[in-house]
């Protein structure tokens, strides 16, 4: 079970979202790191970059997804394509998803 889920809440509102959480946990001893804390991303994977988050290329998704776990301390993900389900999961998972480790991992 996830400690936070962050579902349908904006970009912009995130951060702040996840520092009263990590506040909370810290006011009751507990590591904020040891928290899951699952964003959900809605969107479309194409190919090319788009000025709307999480509807562009496969670097602009990688992107995104690093700068959520690295400034905003996000460590769970769940996606949600508006359409082309199986070919946009297929991407997500073999483009997206490898990408992401690859950036973290450095």
């Amino acid at each position: 079970m996830a400690d936070g889920t962050y579902g349908f809440l904006g970009l912009d509102r995130l951060p702040d979202a996840v520092a009263r959480i990590d506040a909370a946990a810290r006011d009751t001893g507990r590591d904020p790191s040891s928290l899951r804390k699952v964003y959900n991303l809605n969107g479309m994977i194409g190919p090319v970059e788009s000025a709307e988050p999480f509807q562009g290329n496969v670097l602009q998704w990688t992107d995104l997804i690093v700068g959520l776990v690295r400034e905003v301390g996000m460590n769970g993900f769940v996606y949600w394509p508006d359409a082309d389900h199986l070919r946009q999961l297929t991407l997500f998972a073999l483009q997206v998803v490898p990408a992401v480790r690859a950036e973290l991992a450095d």
